[in-house]
This record gives structure tokens, C-alpha cells and sequence, in this order.
């Protein structure tokens, strides 16, 4: 679900930090913000070297278990972060990996590592990433206008955006349910409705504002109409299409597309809520009326450790080239929101390097992705309450990380 509702731009100060250097876990300075061509970034491989983002940082990054007493206080820091949530959480550090849990999943069921939940708005970087993928396979461009990419019998005002536009938040296209009550009341009033485009598209306000501009708004109907594009490039749906483009290969089956893709045990339910509510929603998290509801603005489940492993991929170069991931993390060209990618360094400072997205199911869950360039770590943390501090909590294990 999203974030935030309403418009949000970038500040003076998150456009300062926007347009800091980050710098690499070994202090020196990066080349950021390399633009590449459009031409470049269909060209480049994920085994080109990278010239802003640091790849080899992540790349080293592997899955042997962290000491016992770092996963002991690594525990403790999660235990301590709770305050009667469920938690699970991964870690991907130079020391190597960690995942915890605490906190109750469903009943009195003990939360695991590996228990699944709505991951929400993190599923835009992942539809993010599998756009670059088309671009440099050829079928899309950044320049493309999106009206010539969607489906031609689709009626709806696209304001002149072009793909890099939607991927960007820029786009000056309308929210869709734009008042947050009205939606709350769409998605949890008939759990088991079935949410169609038509419908969705249907309550976006004629309004515009201007398209392309340093300004970012935060807005969902983007990465719904990006969907429909995958969809219409390919011929395929976006399950399928992920599936077999950013996640393909091991590791990531129970990171899903939903409803086309259902959740399996183990699976954390919201807060307090009975073990049924699962059947309740229609075997979906946290319902079919959610996950139709967002589709490919919001309605991805994962466990953290599947979670963990996709972004340290990203972050490696090896699910978009090196050069499709500067494009997304140009920060300097587009303030605060890259391609898919928020700028976390106003949460935790600029020589963090903090890159990701979070995320936020009304009806109990609340996440976050972020990979730190500074120390060179990759967080995850899955919170089954939408109030929690899932910022905080990362930021207490990345401190711990890196004493």
C-alpha cells in the first residue's frame, strides 16, 4: 500500500543530501550519478564494472552465518525493537548474514525468520527494476511516452509522461482512491472483493500538474500504469514476466507476485489477529481486495531472507546492468526518488549511502529494504503492524552490524 498520501516534494535539506557524494565503505569518494544513455543502458551487462554505484561491495557480500555473539546482540536489538510486535529481519554485512524473528505471527505461534508478509510499496522496485530490464533488452525506453506503451484501447489522460516520468514519481499524473479513508474503506470493507483497472482508473481526478519536473509526488497510479506496460510490451502478466526477468533464478520463490502468486506456511498474520484471518482475506496477504487493490504499486509478500538476498542482488549488478542501476540511483538528476529507489539518507545520514524503499498494508504491515553503502550492508525488516517503526529498527541492527 502506499506510504504516504497527498503530495510530497522534496525539501531543501533532502535535496542537499540528494546531492551529496555518497562514499564507499572505504571512505573514498564515488563517481555518483553517472547517467548513462538510454542507448548504454540497453547495451550494458550486469558483468560491466560500475562507475557511480558500488557493486563490488555488494557483490563480496556472502551468506556464511555471523559469529554467535554478533547474532546474540543482533537478537537483543530485534527483541528490544519489538514493543509487542511481530518482527523478522535479515542482515547481509561484510561479517556476514543474520535473521531473526520475534514477536507472535498468528495466534500464539512464535514468529520465524521465514514467515511471509505483505511487503507493500517495496514491490516498486522490484516492478522498477524489471522495467530497466526491458529497457535494456531492447522492448522499452525511458523516452518512451507512456500513452504509446499502454494498451491502445485504454482511455486515460497520461499528461504527456513518459516512462522515466512514471518511474520517477513525476509524472504530474492523480492519485487513484486519493482520499485515504475512501481507500482503507475500499480494501478492508469486502476483503474478498476482486478490484478491477477499470475501477481504479476510473476514480483518478482529471487534474494534472506539470510532468517532469525535480519536484516528486508520491503516487501510486504510476506503477499501476507501469504494470499495464510490462504487461502490454510482452504480451505476458507481470507474474510471469518477473518470474522469469528479476526473479528468476534461486532463492527468491517466496518472494511473490500476488494474486497471481499465492503465499505459503509460514506466514505472519497483522497484529493480534485470529490464525483464520488468512482464509478470511481469501488466502492472500493481507486479502485479494488488498492485492488486487495494488497490483504492481503494492502487492508483493515476501519473508525477509528471500528479501535480503533480491536486493543484495541489486545492489551487486546482478539483476540490472551496473549502468541500469546508476540510472536508478541517480539522485542528483531526480532528488529523493530515483527509478524505484527513495533516498534513505535524510533517515540516516548522507554518508550512509542508505538506498531502498518502504512499505505500508493498512490492515498490518509495515517494511523496509535499504541497502547501506556505508558500511556496505543490505537490511530488511518485516514489522506484522503497520504502526511500527521499521526505520528505527533497521538503523538499531545496522548500528549493531557495524560496532
Amino acid at each position: 500500500m502506499r506510504d504516504h498520501h497527498g503530495r510530497i516534494v522534496a525539501s531543501a535539506l533532502l535535496i542537499a543530501l540528494a546531492g551529496c557524494t555518497p562514499t564507499s565503505p572505504s571512505g573514498s569518494e564515488t563517481t555518483a550519478s553517472v547517467e548513462p544513455s538510454v542507448a548504454s543502458v540497453a547495451s550494458a551487462s550486469p558483468s560491466e564494472a560500475a562507475e557511480g554505484f558500488p557493486i563490488e561491495t555488494f557483490a563480496a557480500l556472502g551468506d556464511e552465518p555471523v559469529s554467535d555473539g554478533l547474532a546474540a546482540e543482533l537478537q537483543a536489538v530485534l527483541d528490544a525493537s519489538a514493543n509487542g510486535d511481530g518482527l523478522t529481519a535479515t542482515l547481509i554485512t561484510p561479517l556476514g548474514t543474520w535473521s531473526g524473528a520475534t514477536g507472535l505471527a498468528a495466534g500464539d505461534r512464535r514468529m520465524v525468520p521465514n514467515d511471509q508478509m505483505s511487503i507493500a510499496s517495496i514491490t516498486k522496485t522490484l516492478v522498477a527494476a524489471q522495467v530497466m530490464q526491458l529497457i535494456e533488452a531492447g522492448e522499452l525506453s525511458l523516452d518512451d511516452l507512456a500513452a504509446d506503451r499502454l494498451p491502445p484501447d485504454l482511455e486515460f489522460d497520461t499528461n504527456g509522461a513518459t516512462i522515466e516520468n512514471l518511474l520517477s514519481m513525476r509524472s504530474g499524473i492523480s492519485e487513484y482512491f486519493v482520499d485515504e479513508d475512501e481507500l482503507i474503506e475500499a480494501t478492508t470493507s469486502d476483503p474478498l472483493r476482486v478490484w478491477t483497472t477499470e475501477e481504479k482508473l476510473a476514480t483518478v481526478a482529471a487534474d494534472r500538474g506539470p510532468v517532469g519536473q525535480e519536484t516528486w509526488e508520491y503516487i501510486g497510479t504510476n506503477y499501476l500504469l507501469l504494470g499495464l506496460i510490462i504487461e502490454e510490451v510482452t504480451g505476458r502478466t507481470v507474474a510471469e514476466v518477473l518470474r522469469s526477468g528479476v526473479l528468476a533464478g534461486e532463492g527468491y520463490e517466496r518472494l511473490i507476485y500476488q494474486p497471481d502468486e499465492r503465499p505459503t506456511e509460514p506466514m505472519a498474520m497483522p497484529r493480534g489477529a485470529p490464525a483464520d484471518t488468512f482464509d478470511d482475506g481469501g488466502g492472500y496477504l493481507p486479502s485479494i481486495a488488498n492485492a488486487t487493490m495494488f497490483t504492481s504499486e503494492g502487492a508483493m509478500a515476501s519473508d525477509a531472507p528471500s528479501l535480503a538476498r533480491w536486493f543484495r542482488a541489486l545492489c551487486a549488478g546482478q539483476v540490472v546492468s551496473p549502468a541500469s542501476l546508476n540510472e536508478m540511483t541517480d539522485l542528483e538528476e531526480r532528488p529523493e526518488y530515483g527509478l524505484g529507489i527513495w533516498d534513505r539518507r535524510y533517515e540516516y545520514g548522507p554518508q550512509s549511502g542508505a538506498l531502498g524503499h518502504t512499505g505500508l498494508a493498512r490492515e498490518g504491515y509495515r517494511t523496509a529494504a535499504f541497502c547501506f553503502q556505508d558500511p556496505g550492508l543490505v537490511v530488511v525488516v518485516l514489522a506484522n503492524s503497520e504502526d511500527h517503526d521499521v526505520e528505527t529498527t533497521a538503523g538499531n541492527l545496522v548500528d549493531a552490524a557495524s560496532t
